[in-house]
C-alpha cells in the first residue's frame, strides 16, 4: 500500500507557481488511488494493490527470470489477442503472487474498466467447504462466487493446488476451469508444483487430479520463476 503522499500531503492537489501565478493540478498519487481502489474490488491482494513490473526490473534479475519477466510483458501487451494465460510454478517466495498481481496492475493501468479477479486456492477452498453440506444460505454464496470465477475475462488463480481438497470442492474447481476452457477465457495461475519432482514429492497433476491438470495445459503456458525468496531480498 502506498505510503503518504509527500507531493500532496494527501490533498489530491499539487501547487505550482508560473509567472508569479499560483495554480494547482491533480496530483499524480489520484491515478494510483484510483487503480488500488479497483483491485480492491477485484480482489488484488492489499500487500500487493499498485504493484506493476517495474519492481522485477528494478531488482537486477537473472537471466532465468528475465525471460520470465520478456514472456510477462508479451502477454500484458498483446492482451486481448493472446492464445493463453500463464501458469507460474516456483518454490515458497519466489514472487509468484507478485507476478499475477503485477499483471493486473499493469493491464488495469491500461484498461482501468476491464474484468479481472483474483482468487487464492485456499480461501476458495473455505468458501466451498462451508457450503458443502448444500445449507441454502451457504450454497447460494458459493453458486454466486463459483459464476464470478466462470465468467471473469481474466481469472488470476493463486496457491493452485496448496491444500487438499474433497471431491465435491474438486468438482467444482474443475467446472470453474472447464466453463473458462470452453468459453476461451484466459487464465494465470500460481503454484507451488511441478509437473515433475525431483525429491519424490507431489507432482501438480498428483495435486490437482488429471482432469484439472490436463485443462491447464491446454489453457496456460507454464513459467517457471527461478531464485531465492523475493521478500528476503527485495522486503
Amino acid at each position: 500500500m502506498p505510503e503518504r503522499c509527500p507531493l500532496c500531503r494527501e490533498t489530491g492537489w499539487v501547487i505550482h507557481e508560473k509567472d508569479g501565478h499560483e495554480y494547482a493540478e491533480p496530483c499524480e498519487c489520484q491515478a494510483m488511488n484510483r487503480l488500488i481502489a479497483v483491485e480492491k474490488r477485484l480482489n488484488i491482494p492489499a500487500r500487493f494493490q499498485g504493484t506493476d513490473l517495474r519492481g522485477f526490473a528494478a531488482s537486477k534479475p537473472n537471466s532465468a527470470l528475465k525471460q520470465v519477466i520478456v514472456r510477462v510483458k508479451r502477454f500484458v501487451n498483446d492482451y486481448p489477442a493472446v492464445d493463453k494465460g500463464l501458469l507460474f510454478q516456483g518454490d515458497i517466495g519466489v514472487g509468484k503472487t507478485k507476478m499475477l498481481c503485477a499483471i493486473a496492475g499493469e493491464l488495469l493501468n491500461r484498461r482501468p474498466g476491464m474484468d479481472l479477479y483474483y482468487i487464492d486456492w485456499n480461501d476458495l477452498v473455505r468458501e466451498m467447504r462451508s457450503g458443502e453440506d448444500h445449507s441454502s444460505r451457504d450454497f447460494s454464496t458459493i453458486h454466486h462466487l463459483v459464476q464470478r470465477l466462470a465468467r471473469a475475462d481474466l481469472l488470476l488463480f493463486d496457491e493452485v493446488g496448496a491444500s487438499r481438497v474433497s471431491p465435491w470442492v474438486q468438482d467444482n474447481i474443475y467446472y470453474i476451469i472447464n466453463r473458462r476452457y470452453n468459453a476461451g477465457r484466459l487464465t494465470c495461475c500460481a503454484t507451488n508444483f511441478y509437473d515433475e519432482s525431483a525429491d519424490g514429492g507431489e507432482t501438480l497433476e498428483q495435486r490437482l487430479g488429471l482432469r484439472i491438470r490436463s485443462r491447464l495445459f491446454e489453457m496456460t503456458q507454464a513459467l517457471v520463476i527461478p531464485g531465492t525468496d523475493y521478500r528476503r531480498r527485495w522486503g
